[in-house]
């Protein structure tokens, strides 16, 4: 566990620098300072190469296409490529990002789970309120504000997704399976909370790019064979918090 939470730490850490030397590269490349390939030009080609590829690992378009976008207003002037404003080329990247999420969102959660899930029951997009039956569920909201109340008395496998807006799942009414459960959290540009019962033991494996996640309930006491969830997936620009109920 307390790899893992270095690991985020790095992350966390790495996505910091990126967004404050992207700032300073945009303000740079308006200045004439990527006029010509030097030092920091291809400082910035290494670190946001890195941005790249990590993104790429992650699927994670936003990361790939702003990486892209700043690569491209870097290296335009050098090799006399249409010239496209960073302002512009970010905001498209943007868009895109966004398009490119809605559209291949289905896929993202299958690279992260290795395998299709049973969907469980659950209503369309505009309650506020739904109640979720199921050992295995598949919860995907977005531009609302919206909470789930889940029910299972073996619960294998979730996926809860967020998008935009802000998503409340509560867990106190959730048995899980004697071999755990795994639950697959896709969180970008909005906020998403898990509810879970304080006496089980849960494994944080969820990967940030510009994100957050704090585990309120990390450190209580937990009973020799508790239920084991394992948390996977990742948070881009948006938070994650476990509470306990």
């Amino acid at each position: 566990m307390e790899g893992r939470v270095i690991t985020m730490k790095r992350r966390n850490w790495f996505w910091g620098i990126f967004f404050l030397a992207a700032g300073f590269f945009v303000v740079a490349s308006q200045l004439g300072g990527f006029v010509q390939l030097g030092f920091w030009s291809l400082a910035a080609t290494v670190l946001l190469a890195a941005a790249f590829i990590g993104s790429l690992m992650d699927l994670n378009f936003f990361g790939i296409l702003v990486s892209a976008a700043l690569l491209y207003a870097i290296y335009q002037r050098p090799f006399n490529w249409p010239f496209v404003s960073v302002w512009l080329l970010l905001l498209t990247a943007v868009f895109l990002s966004t398009g490119f999420s809605f559209l291949f969102h289905g896929q993202v959660r299958r690279r992260w789970a290795g395998r299709k899930c049973c969907k469980g029951n659950f209503a369309g997009h505009g309650s506020t309120e739904e109640y979720v039956n199921g050992d295995e569920v598949s919860i995907s909201e977005s531009f609302n504000e919206v909470s789930k109340y889940l029910h299972a008395e073996c619960l294998r496998q979730a996926h809860i997704a967020s998008s935009f807006g802000k998503l409340n799942v509560y867990f106190d009414s959730v048995s899980l399976s004697p071999d755990g459960a795994e639950v697959f959290v896709d969180v970008s540009f909005g906020k998403m909370n898990l509810y879970l019962p304080r006496d089980w033991r849960v494994i944080d494996q969820v990967r940030t790019s510009a994100g957050a996640v704090e585990n309120t309930i990390r450190g209580t006491s937990q009973a020799a064979g508790a239920p084991v969830l394992t948390l996977r997936g990742q948070v881009s620009f948006g938070s994650l918090e476990l509470r306990s109920v």
